[in-house]
This record gives structure tokens, sequence and C-alpha cells, in this order.
């Protein structure tokens, strides 16, 4: 199979379910910031310990769910693959209670950097939240009904990732970087 077939080159695409749509349609961009964080969380793996990197790798794989999820409405494409759930929610938020418990309670604001593992964490942060806008703006302008939990799995991700930056902070024995507003 060839990896170019020429069919996007003057700017059409097609989902997973076959339907045809502009590369500049909102579903596409739900879909690429989507993989963007999907490979941010990737490049974040191979800098993490092996703890941190198995729960990372089921991030990924929630992430591929979703993203699957927003490039096909077809049973027949998606099979039994369920969509993100409450559980996948509450399983975030354990682990990022279970760093909390270990952390100084926060007093200031946090300039992203310090270490390069942290810098990675905060760009993923980032994008989470790019992706979260992106998939809100697709769900409202095609009027889906399904994908509450998916967004409220994206904003509760992004907070993860931000204790992931504190925790690392921390383990990592780097000071984190108050924010001076000048005030």
């Amino acid at each position: 199979m060839s990896i170019y077939t020429k069919k996007g080159d003057k700017g059409f695409t097609s989902l997973a379910n076959g339907q045809g749509l502009s590369k500049s349609d909102l579903r596409l961009d739900a879909i690429g910031d989507i993989d963007e964080l999907n490979s941010h969380v990737g490049l974040l793996i191979c800098h993490v310990d092996a703890s941190l990197a198995a729960k990372l790798t089921q991030i990924q794989s929630s992430l591929f769910v979703l993203g699957a999820h927003v490039a096909s409405d077809s049973a027949e494409t998606l099979g039994n693959m369920k969509l993100i759930s409450l559980q996948d929610i509450v399983s975030l938020e354990e682990m990022i209670d279970e760093m909390d418990a270990v952390l100084a309670p926060m007093r200031f604001f946090i300039l992203p950097g310090g270490h390069d593992t942290i810098a990675k964490a905060q760009i993923a942060r980032t994008v989470c939240r790019r992706a979260e806008r992106s998939l809100i703006r697709w769900v409202q302008a095609s009027e889906k009904s399904d994908y509450d939990t998916s967004i409220a799995f994206l904003n509760r991700l992004s907070d993860y990732l931000f204790m992931m930056c504190r925790y690392l902070h921390h383990t990592l024995d780097i000071p984190e970087i108050p924010w001076n507003s000048g005030k």
C-alpha cells in the first residue's frame, strides 16, 4: 500500500468511515489536536519513570479511542469500542490525588520549565487544552450530544498533566519557578 494517495492534494480527506470532508473542517481540527496531544504524551513517556510511563500509556489508549470516535460515526467502523467513560475520568482523578498527596500546597502560579521533562509535560498540558477547545467547537457545531464525558476527560487530563509537572518538580528536586506578576 502506498503512503501517498494524492487524494488530499486539493484539501480534502476521508474519515475512517469513508465520509469525505475538507481538511479545514472543525472535525479534523479536533482529530488533529487529539493526535498531536497523543504524540506529546508519547514523547513524555520517553522521559519519565516506568510508573508514570504506564499511566501515560493508558491515557494514550484513551486518546486513540476518542480520536477513533471523532473520526467515525459508523458503528461498523467502531465495532464495540466504547467512547470515554466516567471511569476514565475517575482514574485520572485518582492519579491526580496520588500526586497531590505528596506535594506541598500550591501558593503561587508556576512558570513552565525548570527541566526538559517538565517543559515537555507543560507542552502536553497546553496541547491538551487546545484539543479540548477543538473538540468543544466540533461538538457544538455538529450538535453532538454524546461527547460531554469526553470533553470532561480532556479537561481532567490537562489537570493531571499540570499535577504531573508539579510532581516532576518534586521528584526531580527542581524548584518550581514562581511567576512574579510585578505587583
